[in-house]
């Protein structure tokens, strides 16, 4: 007698094998996955256009004043800018010397208080005064660096 022709003293059936599980419906944990990642899309976009909001009076600001304007419009931006980040109440009252003693304190080395006689014969005179450009540069770095606030006013 042959071995492998011997039968079997157990009548076993062939082993059926169970289907290969599927895909989809998913498990509740990838379920819970793919809604964390939305949700920290939906946050990071929500900040970046935040973002975009705030600081956009900052960067129409010092797109127009690099765009060649005059001192007295300079400073004319500066206010319109400062009047978008600080309350009106505040900035719309302020005039000649508080003004510049404003923008001095948001900066850490004053800029405006030190020039304020050229400062007032740009606003209000005709001829033009031979230090603009720096004016107009004390504007540009006041925006760059005091917009937004960072620190919180009590």
């Amino acid at each position: 007698m042959s071995t492998d022709t011997q039968a079997s003293p157990l009548s076993l059936q062939p082993l059926h094998l169970p289907e290969a599980p599927a895909w989809f419906p998913l498990a509740w944990g990838w379920w819970a996955v793919f809604a964390a990642v939305l949700l920290c899309l939906l946050v990071i976009w929500l900040l970046l256009r935040w973002n975009k909001k705030r600081l956009a009076p900052k960067k129409t600001a010092l797109r127009l004043l690099t765009q060649g304007t005059k001192p007295s419009e300079a400073i004319e931006l500066v206010r319109q800018a400062a009047l978008c980040y600080y309350p009106r109440e505040e900035i719309a009252q302020l005039t000649g010397p508080t003004w510049y003693e404003f923008l001095d304190s948001q900066l850490k080395a004053p800029r405006f208080t030190p020039n304020q006689t050229q400062w007032q014969q740009a606003l209000y005179s005709k001829q033009p005064i031979s230090n603009g450009d720096e004016l107009i540069q004390d504007c540009k770095d006041w925006v760059e660096q005091a917009l937004p606030p960072k620190r919180r006013r009590t």
